[in-house]
């Protein structure tokens, strides 16, 4: 089906499709390696959770041809399989990045998919740069233009606009035309998904989420291959995405300044462990202990001011499951303060029923401010004298306006990967990555194997 010209999301189509790594500025080349290096850290971390492991299982139950790497097993899979579990393994770590604007994490769907993809039709370096930067504008563009209506009608934008965010970096990667490309968006319209309601009991769906997306998006690019069609006016229709799924949405952030800026740039960094809303506030603990020089054992309670959605939903003093941890201000603040510094790692089970966080939780309450940024607080440390000490934190270390540089992000790899595979594993995956337009996506995904202790 010819769809030239009916609109946004052909516009779209049309220029995600034909994107490649030579019309690419070279700082935002060097802002996709940071992207892809810092999903990586995430991913090999993942490999030793309980989560990852289970979609390994998972998909070995399944089976599937043997076209692709399972990071976190002793086997192969199938190209849609491998996008699966990959990609839960990688989003079950809360260190991975934020497109704040659309309140979405695109690592989770996109980086996955799209080393899936690489590995099967053998692309080049390059080739997955570019498909990365298609990717993750899709991804930013649908989420902002539904923004904050979408995720205000509980919808978990990870999951729903992530879709759209595999499926522009597949259909890339793949060599679809723009036509294909509509139609494959068409098609991921109609199975993009995923509700917010795991955010009140702490469940695992918002990992699964993130693993759809992702499996979502090359079996959308492979079906529209292989002749099915999907509508092209999937997000801008008057059935479409857009009036399904929000209440208010802004059509022009489609395709304003297409091709003129990239919205990769857009991307935020966690540089440790954390929900993006409890980020600022962990760092301004911090500084409390290491900055002010505070004493825990002087602290009589903790008062949080921070913006009001932050106070509504991570104001959780029981946090009884691990994603509950993460999304926990009181959980978050209490690691801080039990270990002195903010955790560049994961937490497991026996952080979450660590006795000394456990009693420092009911010490720390939240109060709503409309004066504050979204991501941003202010810590008061209430004394046992009576005094007051305050840190404020209006845009934690990672984020978008002052973005870590490629080395940051290689030390995070680093601290997060060498236990697991080891030092030589670690460095030599962060060498591939910052020369990665000269090495092919095979080369990538050997080094990956090796840095997940996984060998071939």
């Amino acid at each position: 089906m010819k769809a030239e010209g009916l609109g946004s999301t052909f516009r779209l189509a049309q220029y995600l499709a034909g994107l490649r790594f030579e019309d690419i500025p070279a700082p935002v080349i060097e802002r996709v390696r940071c992207v892809l290096l810092d999903g990586l850290s995430c991913l090999v971390l993942g490999t030793r959770g309980t989560v990852g492991r289970d979609a390994v299982k998972v998909v070995k139950l399944l089976g599937g041809n043997p076209h692709c790497t399972i990071f976190g097993g002793d086997f192969r899979s199938s190209v849609r399989n491998a996008a699966y579990a990959n990609a839960m393994t990688l989003y079950s770590v809360g260190l991975n990045d934020i497109h704040k604007p659309s309140t979405s994490h695109p690592a989770g769907c996109i980086v996955m998919p799209t080393l899936a993809v690489g590995e099967w039709l053998d692309r080049g370096g390059a080739n997955v740069l570019a498909a990365l930067v298609a990717g993750y504008e899709m991804n930013a563009r649908v989420g902002t233009a539904m923004a904050p209506s979408h995720r205000e009608r509980g919808f978990h934008t990870t999951g729903t606009v992530g879709a759209f965010g595999a499926t522009a970096a597949v259909g890339n990667l793949m060599g679809l035309s723009p036509d294909r490309l509509a139609n494959a968006f068409g098609v991921t319209g109609s199975q993009a998904a995923g509700l917010y309601e795991f955010h009140h009991d702490g469940s695992l769906t918002m990992v699964y989420h993130a693993g759809r997306a992702a499996q979502n998006g090359v079996e959308a690019c492979i079906l529209v291959e292989h002749g099915l069609t999907g509508p092209v006016t999937v997000l801008e229709g008057s059935k479409g995405f857009f009036r399904a799924t929000s209440d208010s949405y802004d059509l022009d952030i489609l395709t304003r300044d297409l091709g003129e800026r990239h919205l990769i740039e857009e991307t935020s960094f966690r540089l440790y462990y954390g929900c993006n809303s409890t980020l600022a506030a962990s760092a301004a603990t911090e500084r409390l202990l290491n900055d002010r020089g505070i004493r825990l054992e002087d602290i009589r309670k903790i008062v949080v001011r921070c913006h009001p959605v932050v106070a509504r939903d991570n104001n959780d003093p029981v946090a009884g499951t691990l994603l509950a941890a993460r999304l926990s201000m009181q959980f978050n603040l209490a690691l801080v303060l039990a270990r002195g510094h903010v955790w560049t790692a994961d937490i497991y089970d026996d952080d979450l029923q660590d006795a000394s966080i456990r009693a420092l939780m009911p010490r720390i309450s939240l109060v709503a401010d409309d004066g504050m940024p979204r991501f941003g607080a202010s810590v008061i440390a209430e004394m046992a004298d009576g005094a007051q000490v305050e840190e404020t934190v209006r845009s934690p270390v990672g984020d978008a306006g002052t973005p870590p540089s490629f080395e940051e992000i290689a030390t995070k790899f680093r601290r997060m990967a060498s236990p697991v595979g080891g030092e030589a594993a670690a460095e030599r995956l962060v060498s591939i990555v910052a020369e990665l337009e000269r090495e092919s996506c095979r080369t990538l995904v050997q080094a990956l194997s090796h840095a997940c202790g996984r060998e071939e």
